[in-house]
């Protein structure tokens, strides 16, 4: 069994960082995909400048247009799956601050429930004289209701 002292206590920044963490990886992903499908998309568009583009449809004339097509192509297509992979981070960041915020107004309500429950002192009340021989006041005593007053 684990004890209870040798587990970290709790720290809200921690789940801060953390967030903060999922969006820099998010934006950065974007970018490293674009990157990445320009590069990709622009290997592929070079290839009538090179020695396999003798056997393909495409002139090498058009080599520089192919290899800044596909450049584009490629960026197009690597932001689109750099957009949506980042949403999932951006997605698990904010669940993350979801529950913090849960958390920090689940302990405002405790601890308004704790003030309330609370016990409140009785009023304190002077006891009576050792001369005062007047006796408690009693509760007031409502007069029975009538047969005449009922109908």
């Amino acid at each position: 069994m684990v004890a209870t002292t040798s587990l970290p206590s709790y720290d809200p920044r921690v789940i801060e960082q953390f967030a903060d963490n999922l969006y820099r990886k998010a934006s950065a992903f974007v970018a490293g995909s674009v990157v990445v499908g320009a590069a990709l998309g622009a290997a592929f568009g070079a290839v009538p400048l090179t020695s396999l583009g003798d056997s393909w449809p495409v002139p090498s004339v058009f080599g520089f247009a192919t290899l800044l097509v596909g450049g584009i192509f490629g960026g197009v297509i690597g932001y689109v799956i750099g957009d949506t992979r980042s949403f999932g981070y951006r997605l698990q960041a904010q669940s993350a601050l979801c529950q913090l915020q849960t958390e920090r107004n689940m302990a405002v309500l405790a601890r308004a429930v704790a003030t309330r429950a609370a016990p409140q002192p009785a009023p304190q009340t002077a006891p009576p004289a050792a001369g005062d021989t007047q006796a408690a006041p009693q509760p007031p005593v409502t007069p029975p209701v009538s047969a005449a007053r009922v109908a």
